[in-house]
């Protein structure tokens, strides 16, 4: 998915959007080591003072003055504004002023310093140091570190040639040579490592989005055929997923005649007729907040009050048993050329659902009451919605249904059955 990529981790910049999650993700991964780093240097900076006395006898004063008043104090403000949400998206900016002024200040030690006292000597290895904190410990990506370490090897440059005119006598040349030879090298193994070191993280970080999209891929298969809920559970255990429920309905529905139909029309046509269908189906199933439990050829299922209870279960199941009959009676299907009836049929009780298979999960619900709910739908009449006595029980105060009396369900015996016809309300009006 994010193999094409790569080739960006390479030259150290993806696409503005993968850009952006990117800094946002190398910020929260390294602002901890970006903040010991400016601790580690504002403490080694501050005990180098004690150097001064050694190095520059004469000058430590100034020597002091820009090490304390000027270069701690910034590195100070820098940490405290890491904390600062303001400025933490500009952290990578102020670390890398921070450094160009850290090895400015190693610098101005250098060129305040008199020729007899042993600034060049001490201090450039401060510079070294400085260097090697900026390509690797603070975290600052290449750019930024390449940028700090020009700013200092310019500010070098300009001290030795013009203010200090180390080229003006043949042991200022070799010194500059010597110093120049290693702060370059410094520098060049220092951008090797602050390339690799940034263009292996910007793989890793692809790597991690790989792994992310294919988990939120698999996850969101899983919610495909699972209920959310027993899904996360799913995730977090391996265990056996089985549980009762006291109280939930179940609503089958069927196309009336789809033998017939399916052997009538080409294939397409049929797939392309149970796809509409069944897609409009789904969206009632959104709109409800029920649960898909199967589709098997022409057969839908559909439960309320699994996995999570619900009081209401018998009543949203029955307003979208009516949708579903108002939305077959108005709509055109196979291209008009033959009319479509469904049949539904509902209970309501006590089940059990759970989690079957291994490889292939589904979520299953069994009991007698589904058994029941199967069979007024196959034993009920043509665009007719066929209901138990539970149900009825249920339902009765908000809609209106007609008595059928007893019908022989096999398996059953003679059970008691009701058609549900509309909801009050609607039905009080389209007699008014």
């Amino acid at each position: 998915m994010f193999d094409t990529l790569y080739a960006y981790a390479d030259k150290l910049r993806f696409p503005a959007e993968i850009e952006a999650q990117f800094r946002k993700d190398y910020h929260l991964n390294t602002i901890s080591t970006t903040r010991f780093a400016m601790v580690l240097g504002i403490l080694l900076y501050s005990l180098f003072g004690i150097l001064d006395i050694y190095a520059v006898p004469i000058s430590k004063n100034i020597v002091w003055f820009i090490r304390y008043v000027i270069v701690v104090p910034v590195f100070i403000l820098l940490l405290i504004a890491s904390y600062n949400k303001r400025y933490q998206k500009h952290i990578q900016s102020l670390v890398c002023i921070g450094v160009a002024v850290a090895g400015l200040g190693v610098v101005a030690g250098i060129t305040v310093a008199l020729e007899e006292e042993s600034a060049s000597r001490f201090y450039f290895s401060g510079l070294l140091l400085t260097s090697m904190w900026a390509y690797g410990l603070s975290r600052l990506r290449f750019r930024y570190a390449v940028l700090a370490n020009l700013i200092i090897l310019v500010g070098y440059e300009y001290a030795n040639i013009i203010i200090k005119q180390r080229l003006e006598s043949e042991t200022g040349t070799v010194i500059f040579i010597l110093h120049n030879f290693f702060l370059l090298s410094a520098n060049v193994i220092g951008m090797f490592t602050s390339y690799n070191l940034e263009r292996y993280t910007r793989r890793d970080f692809l790597q991690k989005l790989t792994i992310q999209a294919q988990r939120d891929q698999a996850d969101k298969l899983l919610y495909n055929v699972l209920p959310e809920r027993i899904a996360e559970k799913l995730k977090q255990s391996n265990e056996t997923i089985a549980e009762e429920f006291n109280a939930a309905s179940v609503l089958f529905a069927d196309i009336v005649n789809f033998t017939p139909i399916s052997a009538r029309f080409a294939p397409h046509e049929v797939v392309d007729m149970l796809n509409e269908l069944f897609s409009h189906f789904d969206e009632l199933v959104d709109k409800y907040g029920v649960e898909k439990i199967q589709v098997a050829g022409d057969g839908y299922m559909v439960a309320a009050g699994v996995p999570t209870p619900r009081p209401d279960h018998a009543t949203v199941l029955a307003q979208r048993a009516l949708d579903m009959q108002e939305y077959v009676k108005r709509k055109e299907f196979l291209g008009g050329k033959h009319p479509i009836e469904i049949r539904i049929g509902l209970n309501s009780g006590s089940l059990i659902g759970g989690v079957i298979g291994r490889k292939k999960f589904f979520y299953a619900l069994w009991g007698d009451m589904v058994n029941t709910a199967s069979r007024m739908q196959s034993h009920g009449a043509s665009g007719k919605i066929q209901i138990t006595r539970a149900t009825y029980e249920l339902v009765k105060d908000n809609f209106e249904c007609e008595y059928i009396g007893e019908i022989a369900v096999k398996g059953k015996g003679k059970l008691e059955a009701w058609y549900l016809l509309a909801k009050k309300e609607e039905r009080n009006i389209l007699h008014a």
